[in-house]
């Protein structure tokens, strides 16, 4: 009978999973593969692992176990559990459903990228000091965002990280070296600002540059003499003329006179005196 230590059969018992030697010995060595795989961007403890691989474990040979329970004794909140089940799941190869590039570039619509976030994530490969699967979806998600970020394709953001599996604050981290390494390895791929420059063609017999923006405009043509002195003289007789008819036009047009105002007999402003007499305020009946 293959023997645990007592923090794996406290947590074994606690989810009912005691009894269930070939969950157990699934488990055990679940979390001894565990070991060798190294968790970017994670603070999963050592009695959530425990827990995951018994989960995992259960799930494989059709065991129930109440996910309540499993989430109480991991000490991670449920959607922290369920994340860091994915993140094993993947790292362990337990399931076919691997994220992959093309399906990436696929649901964010930037196929443009793939060729070159292949290339990001194969470097990164061959750079890192760890024995890192290439499948998982943190560093697959790291790949297609900086092939983006290199080639100005937008995509959002928080989509890529959700797919990633990862908190905003392990996203953060692990974007920070991945900015760097991609900075350092592949900034030649980057596309150069500006205009593009004029192009120039080069004249093989002289060897003179030519631009071919610049294009050769006629000169104007020099009027003769005899010419030019006809159409000023001509175009001042016809000023003059035309001066000349105004003029007459102006003797002939009669002043017109204001009309004068008719005087008024009485002042608006006094009532008139039918009779002589002092004008009573009160008068007599």
């Amino acid at each position: 009978m293959t023997t645990y230590n007592k923090t794996f059969r406290l947590l074994a018992s606690k989810l009912s999973l005691q009894d269930e030697e070939n969950v157990l010995r699934k488990a055990a060595e679940l979390e001894r593969l565990l070991q060798t795989k190294t968790i970017a961007g994670s603070n999963i403890t050592d009695n959530s692992k425990i827990v995951i691989c018994l989960d995992l474990a259960a799930n494989m040979y059709g065991v129930d176990l109440d996910l309540k329970t499993a989430v109480k004794y991991s000490g991670l909140k449920q959607p922290t559990y369920l994340n860091s089940r994915k993140i094993l799941e993947n790292l362990l190869e337990l399931n076919d459903d691997k994220m992959s590039i093309s399906f990436l570039c696929i649901s964010l619509q930037c196929t443009e990228v793939q060729a070159l976030a292949e290339d990001i994530l194969e470097e990164y490969k061959k750079k890192s000091k760890m024995d890192i699967d290439l499948n998982l979806p943190q560093y697959v998600c790291m790949a297609v965002y900086h092939a983006c970020r290199i080639n100005k394709v937008k995509i959002t953001k928080s989509k890529v990280i959700e797919k990633s599996r990862l908190k905003p604050s392990q996203w953060s981290k692990l974007d920070a070296e991945w900015s760097k390494f991609v900075n350092d390895n592949f900034a030649s791929v980057k596309k150069t600002k500006g205009r593009p420059r004029k192009e120039v063609i080069e004249d093989a017999n002289n060897g003179i540059e030519n631009n071919t923006s610049i294009k050769e405009e006629p000169m104007d043509q020099i009027e003769p003499y005899d010419v030019w002195k006809k159409r000023i003289l001509e175009e001042a007789y016809k000023e003059l003329i035309a001066m000349e008819e105004v003029e007459k036009a102006q003797n002939v047009m009669p002043i017109r006179r204001s009309p004068r105002k008719t005087p008024q007999k009485t002042s608006p402003y006094k009532t008139p005196i039918k009779g002589k007499g002092i004008r009573l305020l009160f008068p007599r009946n």
